[in-house]
């Protein structure tokens, strides 16, 4: 038996997970469960780090406490966020929150700098204001004072792990979701952070996924009685440590979505594909656990729901997830749609009204009850994940047979179905501890205890809750596609 601890911190939310390998078969225990989410401050938005750092001592003392004997301890979180530490090792100023609107306008003071085409030929990253690239662009002009005493850049799991001793490095698959780093070369993009004029001793180390970074620091073995646990980089984006745990059989030609507050849909490939059609249908190559790359599209995903049910639980309607799925089905089909990924979309704020928005601008009839906006997000989310997957077999001229869905996502039946219906392939759904089991299996081939991916894969499918979803009403969807397609294409031009 081995044991290890898995902290997976995501946008709204974190959580300490302890995992255990034990007859072929990874079983999680969730110890400690936490808040996240953002600081407002002066008009801009903030990450709690200091907070977090707390919260990842209180889940580990719980899990010492809970007399696990602990292989290692690793951190996943959402990708291109980072903190700055000075020349003596101190933090250096605040960690910025990914939606903050600093970046709303930057892209063409960065692109004066250096052409959009070359930072994708130099990258092969999907073009998102919120990228690293774009926020450090953003501190440049904006002469953020951090920037001028930083020594180095830490993204947020890494920064998280140094914090408990470990090494202060970046590792792999978060390090590339920076638009900073060079999948061909395998090191940083030199090219952009040169004409950025960014110091080149800013960049860490980049370390491979499943190594060590370190054991727990002396001060924090006396505070808490342990002895020097291990730390681990695994994937330390929350979506490579998903992807490797998605449970798919060597043989198939599969896709993955990992669907969470975001959607990303797409495939693991051995090396990058950079080209312009895929630098024009904006898709990623993204690194994944054992060298991989992630080719794949971020889609905005039930970002969509919760901010509607926020927004309504503001207004005094309390609805839960199961309500409003129900009030969705009884909902007219087909009604109107929205594009998941309009700009409209991105900030907090009033979902419901901005739906509504969309539809008045594009000349739909209005979704008006909180079923009728729900079955509109999330038949457009199941119509852009369709517009996806055919895109991907385009670019990779070879027909997807699946799609593996895994994530919180995998609850939402509705929306699995939809999907199903949608693509006209099987959904096959699970496990929604995706990123939890990803985290761990990482942990156990950084230790040896698991020799390769694909064993751990096999591992994690006999661990698991699997579910096949068939497709249904094709005409209807495809009738529905049509229409979604010349919409999205007009409300875009």
């Amino acid at each position: 038996m081995k044991q290890f601890l898995a902290f997976d911190l995501g946008a709204s939310s974190g959580r300490a997970i302890l995992g255990t390998l034990q007859d072929g078969k990874i079983s999680l225990q969730e110890l400690h469960r936490f808040e996240n989410g953002p600081l407002a401050i002066n008009e801009g938005l903030y990450w709690n780090t200091l907070g977090l750092f707390k919260e990842l001592k209180t889940g580990l003392q719980k899990a010492l406490e809970s007399g696990a004997q602990l292989s290692g301890i690793a951190i996943d979180t959402w990708g291109v966020d980072y903190l700055f530490l000075d020349k003596n090792k101190n933090l250096a100023g605040l960690a910025r929150h990914y939606r903050d609107p600093r970046t709303d306008h930057i892209m063409p003071w960065c692109f004066e700098r250096i052409p959009q085409k070359e930072v994708y030929q130099e990258t092969g990253i999907q073009f998102m204001s919120l990228n690293s690239i774009f926020q450090l662009a953003a501190s440049i002009r904006d002469e953020d004072q951090a920037l001028k005493i930083a020594d180095k850049l830490l993204f947020t799991p890494n920064a998280l792990t140094w914090m408990l001793g470990g090494k202060a490095c970046a590792e792999y698959s978060i390090a590339t979701t920076s638009q900073l780093y060079n999948p061909s070369s395998k090191d940083w993009s030199w090219r952009i952070i040169d004409a950025l004029g960014l110091p080149r001793s800013l960049f860490p180390e980049i370390l491979p996924s499943c190594s060590m970074a370190g054991t727990l620091s002396p001060a924090i073995q006396e505070e808490l009685k342990c002895g020097p646990i291990p730390l681990i980089l695994v994937g330390s984006h929350d979506t490579a440590s998903a992807v490797a745990a998605v449970p798919a059989p060597a043989h198939q030609s599969w896709a993955y979505l990992s669907s969470g507050t975001w959607s990303l849909l797409g495939v693991e490939l051995e090396q990058p594909l950079i080209n312009e059609k895929a630098r024009l249908a904006n898709y990623t190559n993204e690194g994944g656990v054992g060298g991989k790359i992630r080719f794949l599209k971020n889609i905005m995903g039930l970002w969509l729901i919760q901010e509607c049910r926020q927004e309504w639980l503001r207004q005094g309607q309390s609805y839960s997830f199961d309500q409003l799925d129900q009030l969705a089905m009884q909902a007219e089909p087909f009604r109107s749609f929205i594009d998941p990924n309009h700009a409209s979309f991105v900030a907090p704020g009033d979902m419901p009204a901005r739906i509504q928005q969309y539809c008045k601008n594009t000349k739909q009839p209005l979704p008006e009850s909180p079923g009728q906006i729900m079955r509109c997000a999330l038949e457009s989310l199941a119509l852009r994940y369709q517009q996806t997957m055919l895109e991907l077999e385009e670019l990779l001229e070879r027909k997807l047979e699946v799609l593996h869905l895994v994530g919180g996502g995998c609850k939402n039946k509705i929306l699995n179905q939809f999907t199903a219906n949608a693509i006209q392939r099987p959904v096959c759904t699970g496990p929604v501890e995706a990123t939890a089991l990803g985290n761990i299996l990482g942990q156990c081939l950084a230790t040896g205890a698991v020799k390769s991916l694909q064993e751990g894969r096999q591992i994690i499918k006999a661990s698991s809750q699997t579910e096949t979803w068939e497709p249904q009403n094709p005409q209807q969807w495809q009738q529905a596609y049509q229409k979604f397609c010349q919409l999205t294409e007009s409300a875009s031009s």
